[in-house]
């Protein structure tokens, strides 16, 4: 559960603009999965009396199951938080860290909180032009 400070960050990453790469990803994310959406909506409300809401959650599914909209983005993002990390290593000590050993550490204690950071910042993205995006998914359908 994010916390407020949490969600503080983000607003503030977003309102300077650092979350546009993944406006734009998820847009196209969207937009190539829409059939996929659509289709977990119906097995999960069905076809018929579908709550209004039913879309927003069948996105927000999506997401949370899906945890990456644009893997060579992330992999490049995390890169750089390596690459940042080997530079902190190099300045506290005053030499070039293992650059294996450093990507390893990494990935061992930062990665999973980066993957969820990440997962948050799709969802706060989303819910902040949540009708634009659902209009992505609802683009085609025969609504």
């Amino acid at each position: 559960m994010p916390d407020g400070s949490q969600i503080e960050r983000l607003c503030r990453e977003y309102d300077e603009g650092r979350l546009d790469s993944i406006k734009a990803d998820l847009a196209e994310f969207l937009r190539r999965q829409a059939g996929a959406i659509r289709r977990l909506r119906d097995d999960y409300f069905g076809t018929v009396n579908v709550p209004p809401t039913a879309d927003e959650v069948a996105v927000k599914m999506f997401l949370l199951k899906s945890r990456s909209i644009n893997p060579t983005r992330e992999i490049l993002d995390q890169l750089d938080e390596i690459n940042r990390e080997k530079w902190i290593q190099g300045v506290r000590t005053g030499s070039a860290p293992d650059p294996q050993f450093v990507a390893l550490e990494w990935a061992r204690i930062h990665s999973p909180g980066w993957r969820d950071h990440r997962v948050m910042a799709i969802i706060y993205v989303f819910e902040r032009e949540k009708e634009r995006y659902l209009s992505l998914i609802r683009a085609g359908s025969d609504a």
